[in-house]
């Protein structure tokens, strides 16, 4: 352990170093900083224009290494491993400092903002209090309480070792709402497309980071690399997509990656990525299966050494990238003409609602790793009722539908749209996914010994599938969804409709779940609380449906400037003929299942009363 110190902190420097290099030859080629001060205006100063790329890098590369720790102490590491509680050790570091380079970057985004030395904005506090009113400066406080949630996680002992990388994936969002993303056309389709990248680099470069310095002499070394191999590879495919999508919003025309700054810096990522695409390739052909040779093992340091090395560069080039305009008219000229949405809509048709698809690279990668895992689990669990199988990519296919497609469109713009989505998101996808029996699944293609360990043996869901937990929170949601400011805020921006649709989404799971019985549940749940959830959810959607059909108008001001041509006089009256008819067909059937498992019950029942009397 004390001779990985020197090793760990050389390490660093070194990547930091390349990553600096890169990013200043990047800022310099491309005009992200060092413009001459124009004599008569006031100006930040160099301190400004070069320090707050500079933190932005250390920002990165801490939230990156933070990111990578954490997922390798919760996924990566094998139960017991001794490292774990290292790797955890590290992640909350990390943390703090992913932390401080964010309250250093607020001040330097002021300073660049009001065109004023640091120092004056750090001695006059109503400008640094104006920072709460920015949407760059805002992104950041986020930042900053999201990272002191993961430090503060890291110093829990008995939480799961997976559970601080939950907020850690979650600080990495909140900047993807400013710079380019938030100013192209396609608004949600370039925040998406950020987002998937942020997330798929993170776990991709954090992770190798962390295997490299933690792991590199671990006994667990083997099985830990086996783990990251796949997720790299995954992360790679969400890298190269992601990236695709973004160049793609922010380019006008092809021409454009050779005809600017901006698009040359495209192609030089596309070149790190395919050099990184290659060293992926020497890792599985060379080290990945052999690493517990001694040569191996220090084949395999020496190409991560200089894998992290690359990554370093691109990290470099990505904040360099982000500091340059993007070519005249890549950017949308701001917004789209469509102020609310910042998309638009084309004017409303019932076949719309499957033709006007959205391109969301975000919903499309998350829902095309549960659709690869069930196939893999069906290859190793042989005889898998195909009707198992159809249920489950149906539901994905159904969740698909109604994010990426046309109803995922219209949904912020029209009541109608909205609940036809809610509702699929609500009930009849989760069922159709809980008919698929991924746990018993899970069971069968998986053993101790497996990659990832025996995941069928372990208990998810134990707490969120309790009986009052559930009855309590499916009305309370729905109410407060409802009741609330919480639905025009949901539709008013991509972020907070996407994080509303995946809670609605995770409800409907839940209690699925418990409805379809599938799978096997980690508590009893008796058939009385069943039927009591069966007979709470039925009757939430028939309010809702009632109050939409006859009550006043929900989000009236919203919809009003959200709306497109052709949407029905009647729209919310469609709504609330939704929220009546969907849900009570698909839980019918349900209805059917508990009766006849009533019935079933007491014959067994009278039958065990009779059977002493009849000998």
């Amino acid at each position: 352990m004390r001779a990985s110190a020197p090793v760990h902190v050389g390490a660093v420097v070194g990547v930091v170093g390349v990553g600096v290099v890169v990013l200043v030859s990047v800022l310099w080629f491309g005009g992200g900083a060092g413009a001459p001060e124009i004599a008569g205006l006031p100006s930040a100063g160099p301190l400004a224009e070069w320090g707050l790329p500079l933190v932005r890098l250390g920002h990165d590369l801490c939230a990156v290494a933070c990111v990578g720790a954490l997922l390798a102490a919760g996924v990566l590491a094998p139960a017991g491993s001794p490292e774990v509680a290292r790797c955890v050790r590290a992640a909350g570091w990390w943390a703090l400092g992913w932390a401080f380079a964010s309250l250093t970057g607020y001040v330097l985004t002021l300073s660049t903002f009001f065109a004023l030395p640091p120092a004056r904005i750090l001695a006059a506090s109503h400008l640094l209090g104006y920072g709460t009113s920015l949407p760059q400066t805002r992104a950041l406080l986020v930042v900053v309480a999201a990272t002191f949630v993961v430090a503060l996680a890291t110093l829990v002992p008995r939480l799961p070792r997976w559970m601080p990388l939950v907020p850690a994936v979650g600080a990495l969002l909140p900047p993807a709402y400013v710079g380019h993303a938030a100013s192209a056309a396609d608004h949600d389709v370039a925040i998406s497309a950020l987002m998937a990248h942020l997330v798929g680099v993170s776990v991709w470069v954090g992770g190798l980071y962390a295997v490299l310095v933690h792991f590199r002499r671990s006994a667990d070394l083997a099985v830990v690399l086996a783990r990251f191999s796949t997720i790299a590879l995954c992360c790679f495919a969400a890298v190269a997509f992601s990236g695709l999508v973004g160049g793609w919003v922010r380019l006008e025309t092809p021409s454009g990656l050779w005809q600017s700054s901006y698009g040359l810096l495209l192609l030089g990522k596309v070149a790190v990525l395919a050099v990184l695409g290659w060293f992926g390739w020497s890792h599985r052909r060379r080290t990945v299966m052999g690493v517990t040779d001694r040569g191996v093992r220090r084949t395999f340091v020496r190409l991560a050494a200089g894998e992290v090395a690359v990554m370093a560069a691109a990290m470099g080039l990505a904040v360099g990238l982000s500091r340059t305009p993007p070519p005249a008219g890549g950017d949308g000229g701001g917004h789209s003409a469509h102020g609310v949405l910042e998309y638009e809509l084309a004017p409303f048709t019932p076949a719309a609602l499957i033709t006007e698809a959205r391109l969301d690279t975000l919903v499309l990668l998350l829902l095309a790793l549960p659709a690869a895992g069930y196939l893999v689990g069906m290859r190793r669990a042989a005889g898998w009722p195909p009707a198992r199988s159809f249920a489950w990519h149906a539901g994905l296919a159904l969740v698909a539908l109604v994010l990426v497609g046309g109803v995922g469109g219209y949904a912020r713009a029209m009541a109608s749209a909205y609940a036809l989505q809610h509702v699929t998101l609500t009930v009849v996808a989760p069922l159709l996914l809980c008919l698929g029996a991924p746990a018993t699944l899970a069971a069968r293609a998986t053993t101790p010994s497996s990659q990832y360990g025996d995941l069928g043996s372990r208990a998810f869901g134990r707490r969120i599938t309790r009986p009052g937990l559930l009855l309590t929170a499916y009305p309370v949601l729905f109410l407060l969804l409802y009741g609330t400011a919480w639905l025009p805020w949901s539709l008013s921006a991509y972020g907070s409709h996407l994080a509303t649709a995946a809670l609605f989404l995770g409800l409907g799971l839940a209690v699925s779940w418990v409805l379809a019985g599938a799978d096997p549940l980690p508590r009893p749940f008796p058939w009385a609380a069943r039927a009591r959830l069966l007979a709470v959810a039925a009757a939430v959607h028939l309010a809702l449906g009632a109050y939409l059909l006859t009550g006043p108008r929900v989000a009236a001001y919203w919809f009003l400037q959200a709306a497109p041509a052709g949407v029905p006089t009647a729209d919310q009256r469609l709504a609330g003929a939704v929220h009546l008819i969907v849900p009570l067909l698909a839980f019918a059937p349900l209805a059917v299942r508990l009766a006849l498992e009533r019935q079933a019950a007491r014959v067994r029942a009278r039958e065990r009363v009779t059977e002493p009397r009849g000998r």
